[in-house]
C-alpha cells in the first residue's frame, strides 16, 4: 500500500502542478500577489455553485478579465496557482466561459482518475482430485479501477476567467476534502448493500441464490476496496467496516463452492430398468458435475424414476415407450425442479428390436435437451 501511496503521490504532484511557468516570471508577475488574489477570490466564492450556463457565470463575484497580450492564453491561466497547493486545479479554453468552465471540470476528474492505477482480477481455478472430489482455489487480487465522473461539479470553484482573441480561459479549484465527498457516501451505501448480500448468503439454502448473493457482495467489495484506494490516494481517511465480514463469508462461499455438485440417488428396487437408469445418468454427468454419494448440505440431489417399458404392436411394427422422471431438490428433500420425458423406440420385426431403438433413443436423443436447459439453471459460474 505503501508503494501505492508514492505512486499517487507521483501522479498528482506531476499532473496537479500549480507553480507558474517560466513565461510568467519573464512577464515578471507577482506570484505571492495572484496567489493572494486568488485565494481571496476563491474565499468570497465559498458556498456557490459553479454551473454551466453563461447566465449563471455571469452571477460570479469574480471578474472576467480582457486581456491583449503576445503571450498566450494558456501561459497566462499557468500563472493563476489554485489558494491552497494541495487543490486539485483544473483549467479550460473554449469559445464562451461556461464551456471552458466545464472543460476545466473535466481536467479535474481526470486528475482524481489519475490516482488509481490498479485492476480487479479475480480467479478462481478448480480441480477433481484422484478420489472424484472437487477441489476449489479462489483468490483475489483487490487492487481496484475506479471510472471517475465529477459527480460534484459545484464544488470545483473558479478563481481566474481570462478573456483572449474571443476566446474564454478559466482556472478551477478543487479540495481534496471536496473531491471525496461523493465517493465517501457511495462507499457508506456499498457497504450497506454487502452487509445484506452477506445475510443472504448466509441464510439462504438455495445454492443459486447463495452463489449469487456471495457474487454480488464479491463486486461490491471490490468497487469498495477501489474506493478506499482512491480516498487514500486524495489523502482522506477511509474506513472499511465489511472487512472483517466479508473475509469470514468468503471462506464459507470456497467451502460451500468445494462441495457443491450434482448428488445422483441410485435406485435399485427394480432391476429390470437398470439399462436405462445408467443410459440417462452417463448423459447427465457427461456435462455435469454428478457424484453418487450421499448429498452434501450444499449440494443438489437428483432423483431418477423410470417406468418400466411399455411395448405395442402396430401397423408399422412394434413401439416400446418408457416415461423419464428426474427431481432436483437440496439434500433435505426440498423440491427444487422436476423434469418428464416419455421416450420412444420402434422396430419392424421384434420386441428386443424395439427396445434396442428405446434404449438407444434414451442415450443420444434430443429429448435430453429440455433437461439441459434446466440443468444449466443449476451450473454455479
Amino acid at each position: 500500500m505503501n508503494t501505492f501511496k508514492l505512486l499517487y503521490c507521483g501522479c498528482l504532484v506531476s499532473l496537479l502542478g500549480c507553480a507558474g511557468t517560466d513565461s510568467a516570471a519573464k512577464r515578471n508577475a507577482n506570484a505571492d500577489e495572484i496567489r493572494a488574489n486568488s485565494s481571496k477570490a476563491y474565499s468570497e466564492l465559498e458556498g456557490k455553485n459553479v454551473q454551466a450556463s453563461s447566465e449563471n457565470q455571469s452571477q460570479q463575484s469574480l471578474q472576467l478579465q480582457t486581456v491583449e497580450s503576445s503571450v498566450s492564453l494558456s501561459e497566462m491561466l499557468q500563472a493563476h496557482a489554485c489558494p491552497n497547493a494541495d487543490d486539485l486545479r483544473g483549467q479550460g479554453i473554449a469559445d464562451n466561459a461556461s464551456s471552458a468552465v466545464t472543460i476545466a471540470q473535466k481536467d479535474i476528474a481526470a486528475k482524481i482518475q489519475s490516482v488509481v492505477i490498479a485492476k480487479t482480477e479475480e480467479t478462481r481455478k478448480s480441480n477433481v482430485d484422484a478420489a472424484g472430489n472437487e477441489t476449489l482455489q479462489s483468490s483475489f487480487e483487490t487492487n481496484t479501477q475506479v471510472i471517475t465522473q465529477l459527480q460534484n461539479a459545484q464544488d470545483a470553484r473558479s478563481i481566474a476567467t481570462l478573456a483572449q482573441g474571443g476566446k474564454y480561459g478559466v482556472v478551477a479549484c478543487m479540495t481534496k476534502s471536496d473531491a471525496a465527498k461523493p465517493f465517501i457516501r457511495e462507499s457508506a451505501l456499498l457497504q450497506d448493500s454487502i452487509k445484506l448480500a452477506l445475510k443472504i448468503f448466509e441464510e439462504q439454502k438455495h445454492p443459486v441464490i447463495r452463489n449469487n448473493a456471495f457474487k454480488a457482495a464479491s463486486e461490491m467489495y471490490s468497487r469498495t476496496l477501489s474506493i478506499g484506494t482512491l480516498l487514500e490516494g486524495l489523502n482522506v481517511r477511509f474506513e472499511n467496516k465489511v472487512k472483517a465480514d466479508f473475509e469470514s463469508e468468503q471462506q464459507k462461499y470456497n467451502e460451500f463452492r468445494s462441495q457443491y455438485a450434482f448428488y445422483y440417488k441410485v435406485d435399485e428396487s427394480d432391476m429390470s430398468v437398470m439399462p436405462q437408469r445408467r443410459a440417462v445418468f452417463e448423459r447427465i454427468s457427461a456435462k455435469y458435475p454428478v457424484r453418487v454419494a450421499d448429498c452434501s448440505n450444499n449440494g443438489l440431489l437428483l432423483k431418477l424414476d423410470v417406468s418400466p417399458e411399455s411395448c405395442s404392436e402396430g401397423s408399422l411394427g412394434i413401439a416400446c415407450t418408457t416415461t423419464l422422471n428426474l427431481d432436483g431438490s437440496n439434500c433435505d428433500g426440498e423440491s427444487y425442479f422436476s423434469v418428464r420425458a416419455k421416450v420412444k423406440g420402434s422396430g419392424r420385426y421384434d420386441v428386443n428390436e424395439a427396445k434396442e431403438r428405446l434404449n438407444e433413443n434414451i442415450s443420444k436423443g434430443d429429448w435430453f435437451n429440455e433437461w439441459a436447459v434446466e440443468l444449466d439453471k443449476w451450473r454455479l459460474e
